[in-house]
């Protein structure tokens, strides 16, 4: 028996009758049961607009991704790489944050300096 005749064969075949009794409860469990089921299921996420244009762009330009992914990694890799410096990482664990920090220009810190350096100096005169 090949496909087409067991085809021929099954639609020969009558389908049974359900009592029209059973169908308004079917129906009922089966519109409570859809209406359950959406108000559980999370609404459908759409993708922003640019992360789609990316996907499409990406999925149709190979090269595009592969180009993308590797300036990651190579981000990843300088970011890694970099040496830091302990001093900086010292003076952020000092740092009080009810103390103010003020900000003074170039000119300002040198002149503050020069008064730091000099003060010394006027306790040392009688």
């Amino acid at each position: 028996m090949n496909d087409e005749q067991l085809e021929k064969l099954l639609r020969d075949i009558p389908t049974p009758e359900l009592p029209e009794s059973w169908r308004a409860p079917i129906l009922t469990a089966a519109i409570r049961e859809a209406r359950t089921a959406e108000a559980v299921s999370s609404p459908r996420q759409t993708w922003p607009t640019l992360l789609v244009y990316l996907r499409n762009l990406f999925r149709q330009n190979p090269i595009t991704a592969t180009a993308l992914a590797m300036l990651w990694v190579l981000i990843f890799v300088f970011k890694v790489g970099t040496p830091i410096d302990p001093s900086s990482k010292a003076l952020l664990a000092h740092i009080d944050p009810n103390r103010p920090i003020n900000f003074v220009s170039l000119s300002e810190e040198i002149q503050l300096v020069e008064l730091w350096q000099e003060e010394p100096q006027r306790r040392q005169m009688p």
